[in-house]
């Protein structure tokens, strides 16, 4: 264990060099063992003068303790700081302790004198600076040395068996002194020590936080400039991809087949198949920008008839009858839903289904019961592995023949699904082809 007290220890210069325990607080605590030191020195100096005649036998080498004590005592109260500087500043304060304590002792009375009770403040003072372990050996060599003082000073004065008495108790005590002051400093370190992990871990928590607070402002910042971005595009490219799309199918509609081995009737179609795919795009980015706010539901829930629903669906995918084959359980079923995007999902399913189906019908099964509603779109397209399922509606995915588009389309679909607390699943049809499992629920 480190000598430098806990009160100057690293870990927690952190808590008490605060508002409330300054470095000048620090120097008031390190000048307490140099006050005390004075004090001493002083009672000595009174013992001599006012003590029994018994202490003032060798009273010439009292005298040279007195001076000596009283220059040390000074200077270590003038730079308390040098019994806590190291190792060995901290073991030579406290050896020059023992023995200027023990040699009052000594020539006061040995094992009578009063001075004895010097060596419990030289523990209590070392177990200040020192370990738990190196406080009861300082007291164990002290108490050895005072035995030794006991027994040979001033032998005609005392009885032996009170010199023995002294020099066996007094030891014993000691120890006890040292284990219970040193078990006290240990206790008092560690509680600190665990005091300024805790404020420490509080202050990089607290750190941490505003870190997160900071990180989350600027991403809040990023998001608003990207979404401000996308609106601009849809705003200034929507109408003239709108009117150009419209020009090109008027065109290519008055221009009929009259011209089909012309060049310019493969440009014009051309044309007409880049609008009509510019216009996608922007649907799709208007579902981008859409499906990057807080929900994709509107609120707006309307009673609707389940099978003109899926025909309507059907419609807007560009389906003919005879290519929709529609199914409703129980027949004539009607539910309260958010039509407009609920259309769009099935729109979109509806229509993928279609492009893929190879000519045979695109099969849509609903089911209506318990505040739920199941659709089934199944078709005889190429479909696409079971493994794959999980993965082709995540974003800018394309599989199989949709390879090159966007990677929109089913994505949008599935977070519209997800806002109306709904799911999608795929799975591969018997026979060939991919059954599209939507489930939603309905008042």
């Amino acid at each position: 264990m480190s000598t430098v007290p806990w009160w100057r220890s690293v870990r927690s210069s952190t808590i008490l060099q605060t508002e409330t325990f300054r470095e000048k607080d620090i120097r008031i605590v390190e000048r307490v063992p140099a006050s005390v030191r004075l004090g001493v020195v002083v009672s000595v100096g009174l013992l001599l003068a006012l003590g029994p005649d018994s202490v003032r036998h060798h009273l010439a080498i009292g005298l040279v303790w007195l001076s000596v004590g009283s220059i040390y005592a000074l200077i270590v109260f003038w730079d308390p700081t040098i019994e806590l500087r190291s190792i060995r500043s901290a073991a030579v304060v406290t050896g020059l302790d023992a023995v200027l304590s023990l040699a009052i002792i000594a020539f006061t009375g040995g094992a009578s004198s009063v001075a004895v009770s010097l060596l419990f403040l030289v523990i209590a003072a070392a177990a200040m600076r020192l370990s738990f372990v190196a406080t009861v050996a300082v007291s164990m060599a002290l108490g050895g040395a005072y035995f030794l003082v006991a027994m040979l000073m001033d032998v005609g004065q005392t009885s032996s068996e009170t010199r023995t008495q002294a020099g066996f108790w007094w030891p014993v005590y000691l120890v006890f002194t040292a284990a219970l002051t040193g078990g006290f400093a240990l206790l008092t370190e560690r509680a600190t020590r665990a005091h300024s992990a805790a404020r420490a871990q509080a202050v990089a928590e607290r750190a941490a936080a505003e870190e997160e607070r900071d990180l989350r402002a600027r991403l809040l910042k990023s998001y608003e400039a990207q979404e401000t971005g996308l609106h601009v595009i849809l705003h200034e490219f929507r109408t003239p991809i709108a009117s150009l799309k419209a020009l090109t199918d008027n065109l290519v509609e008055r221009a009929g087949t009259a011209v089909a081995d012309d060049d310019s009737w493969t440009s014009l179609r051309l044309l007409a198949a880049h609008a009509g795919h510019l216009s996608s795009m922007m649907d799709a980015l208007g579902d981008v920008a859409a499906s990057r706010r807080p929900t994709f539901s509107t609120g707006r829930r309307r009673l609707v008839d389940i099978k003109e629903f899926l025909h309507a669906a059907g419609d807007a995918a560009g389906l003919e009858d005879s290519e929709l084959r529609i199914t409703v359980t129980p027949p004539g079923a009607q539910s309260r839903l958010d039509a407009q995007l609920l259309r769009r999902v099935i729109t979109n399913l509806v229509e993928n289904a279609g492009r893929h189906s190879r000519g045979t019908p695109v099969e849509v099964v609903a089911r209506l019961g318990r505040g739920r509603l199941r659709v089934l779109i199944l078709d005889r397209g190429p479909g696409f592995p079971a493994e794959l399922a999980p993965v082709v509606t995540e974003r800018f995915v394309s599989i199989g023949e949709r390879r090159g588009t966007a990677g929109l389309g089913l994505w949008i679909a599935d977070q519209i699904v997800q806002s109306l607390d709904g799911r999608i699943r795929f799975r591969p049809r018997a026979g060939g082809g991919l059954v599209v499992c939507l489930d939603v629920p309905v008042d």
